[in-house]
């Protein structure tokens, strides 16, 4: 019973390296840990791509069992040096969400210049001070940048346009994942679809794809059924974790930064939640 639900796993990106804008914000986790958790999805689970996928969705038979299919969101350099060979090597499929502002370090994410200010050694309440910053705080962020002398280009973050015609050459996925990376809860719905299309529509646009796909950064929480209804993607997807959504199309996705130990436990612990939430009809996102 424990294993019939099939999974999305999510992550950011994989490094024995320190990489500080990401060691303050969650646990940056290493290769050896990275390929414990794919055994596991391989042992348990048959990867598919994002056209079966596709397809799947609009079936009348939907998402097989036992399947699972992994992404990785916010475009990071890792992503093509570290994490691609090893998918390749291992016959997998992925998908890699893109914020095309942030391509080629064009810009920074706003949390991630907050991390490298971190790593400045604030005091406690500063250090919660700066936690709490948002995307429209980034002004702010920015002068604090320039006066702890904090050189972003320093700093090779995200991949390039070359890499992510690697990644299509390596038989990967692409879609869009905004172009700032904002909490939508905190847009109006305009602002979701702009940020959204956009995105994707670069995406398309500049490698030719024949598919429309999107993640959403952070989280699809604030995000409405009529923002469903215009955006033009084949497939959305979540940060929920296991669960099912009131959108059909729109996909739950399991956030694997959080497991830093045992990937069995953690997806158990997981399937187990879903379940019990299937038990009192509380397993489905809903976009009210």
């Amino acid at each position: 019973m424990w294993h019939k639900k099939s999974i999305f796993p999510f992550y950011h990106t994989v490094s024995d390296q320190d990489l500080p804008y990401i060691r303050h914000l969650y646990p940056l986790k290493n290769i050896d840990q990275f390929q414990r958790e794919l055994d596991y999805f391989q042992q348990h689970y048959t990867s598919i791509s994002l056209q079966e996928l596709i397809e799947s969705k609009n079936s009348q038979e939907g998402v097989k069992e036992n399947c699972f299919h992994l992404s990785f969101d916010d475009g990071l350099k890792e992503c093509q040096t570290h994490i691609a060979p090893i998918l390749k090597e291992r016959g997998l499929h992925a998908t890699f969400f893109i914020n095309p502002n942030f391509i080629d370090n064009q810009a920074v994410f706003y949390r991630y210049k907050v991390a490298l200010l971190l790593e400045k050694n604030p005091s406690e309440i500063q250090r919660k001070k700066l936690l709490k910053l948002q995307i429209h705080d980034e002004p702010l962020i920015d002068s604090l940048i320039e006066q702890y002398k904090i050189s972003l280009s320093d700093w090779d973050i995200y991949m390039n346009m070359s890499d992510l015609q690697d990644l299509l050459d390596d038989g990967f996925s692409l879609g869009g994942h905004s172009m700032n990376h904002p909490f939508y809860q905190f847009l109006n719905l305009e602002e979701q679809l702009s940020e959204s299309t956009e995105s994707v529509d670069y995406i398309q646009q500049k490698f030719g794809l024949d598919y429309r796909v999107f993640s959403f950064p952070f989280t699809d929480y604030g995000v409405k059924q009529d923002f469903f209804e215009i955006f033009d993607a084949q497939l959305t997807f979540g940060t929920a974790g296991i669960k099912d959504d009131s959108v059909a199309t729109n996909i739950q996705r399991l956030p694997m930064d959080n497991c830093i130990g045992n990937p069995s436990y953690f997806v158990l612990k997981n399937v187990v939640s879903y379940w019990i939430k299937k038990s009192i009809h509380r397993e489905t996102v809903q976009h009210f």
